[in-house]
């Protein structure tokens, strides 16, 4: 498909690749959407990943630090 606007030849996607204006709808039928294949076995929790957690600690604020730091 060409660009009525700057007559580019090759397009790719959505915009055209000379002028940038939007590019009508393709004719063509969209493509059919492929699924990974399941497991032959059942997953169960046992069998993911642990989710790890950390203890987090609030941070001081900058202004404590440059008091203790000009008093020290």
């Amino acid at each position: 498909m060409t660009c009525a606007h700057c007559g580019a030849v090759h397009q790719r996607g959505r915009y055209c690749v000379g002028c940038g204006k939007t590019m009508p709808p393709s004719t063509l039928p969209p493509r059919p959407v492929r699924l990974a294949p399941r497991p032959p076995y059942e997953v169960t929790d046992e069998m993911t990943q642990p989710v790890l957690r950390f203890d987090v600690r609030p941070r001081r604020s900058p202004a404590l630090e440059r008091v203790v730091a000009e008093a020290g």
